[in-house]
């Protein structure tokens, strides 16, 4: 009898070594998405996806299917509808400042894309759409099947108080093709954003993404999506959070807060 038993616990213990592990265990911060959002006294969700698998790691999942303005994260496909159409030659083709005074000061001088995807210049990139127009914007939303593809509220408005909305699972997505090189534009076009989309290089990882800031009602809404590299695997990911009761420069710092302790807490950075 106990040659048997040993024999039985042997064969579990061999079996269980072999088999694959969920990427992500089941654990208190996937049921429970108020701690990793209430520790910052905000109504969030996130999405971590490793790329070409829906092994997905998600924080608040009925949020993460809602539609929310997308603010700057547009300028992603923005970019690639501008230099897919020839609205602007490259990502060094200079537009001047026209002298209008804005809150973040970086916007205060003549751009190029290189630079104003990442200062998230709104003016440049509001010149880009009016140079893209209507009729081709139109067309590129819908072939790129992004989010509910409206364009009420103006040619250089509607995704930051207009008509145009997202989510989350839509955003990611938007990724997963964009990694792919999949969307309605050339595969250099791709390339080059992904490259404006690097934001820092670890020891160990490369995180790259676009933040956004829009309202919901009262409330800030603050974004950030992109992918991060990390022990081999490359990965797609989704951020939001909103507060009626903070600044928007607050929740415009705190977006990154939030995301580099929940990649942290995974082990990712």
């Amino acid at each position: 009898m106990k040659s048997r038993m040993l024999l039985l616990f042997s064969t579990i213990l061999f079996v269980c070594t072999l088999s694959p592990q969920p990427l992500f265990a089941a654990d208190k911060a996937q049921g429970d998405p108020e701690e990793v959002f209430r520790k910052y006294e905000v109504e969030g969700c996130f999405v971590l996806c490793p790329i070409g698998s829906d092994d997905c790691f998600r924080l608040n999942a009925e949020r993460c299917g809602q539609r929310f303005i997308p603010a700057s994260t547009f300028k992603i496909v923005n970019s690639m509808i501008a230099l897919e159409t020839g609205a602007v030659e490259s990502t060094e083709e200079i537009l001047p400042w026209d002298g209008t005074e804005h809150w973040i000061k970086s916007w205060n001088q003549d751009q190029d894309m290189e630079h104003a995807f990442q200062r998230s210049c709104v003016w440049f990139y509001q010149e880009l759409a009016r140079r893209i127009g209507q009729e081709r914007m139109d067309q590129y939303l819908a072939k790129s099947n992004y989010g509910n593809m409206s364009t009420a509220g103006g040619i250089d408005r509607f995704w930051l108080d207009g008509g145009l909305l997202i989510s989350a699972e839509e955003q990611i997505a938007m990724l997963r093709r964009l990694d792919a090189e999949t969307l309605p534009f050339a595969a250099d076009v791709q390339r080059t954003v992904k490259r404006l989309m690097v934001l820092e290089r670890g020891d160990n990882y490369i995180l790259s993404g676009k933040t956004g800031l829009g309202k919901n009602g009262e409330a800030w809404v603050g974004w950030l999506v992109g992918f991060i590299e990390s022990g081999g695997t490359k990965y797609c990911y989704a951020l939001n959070i909103e507060s009626p009761d903070i600044t928007l420069k607050q929740i415009a710092s705190l977006r990154h807060t939030v995301l580099r302790d929940i990649l942290t807490a995974r082990g990712l950075m």
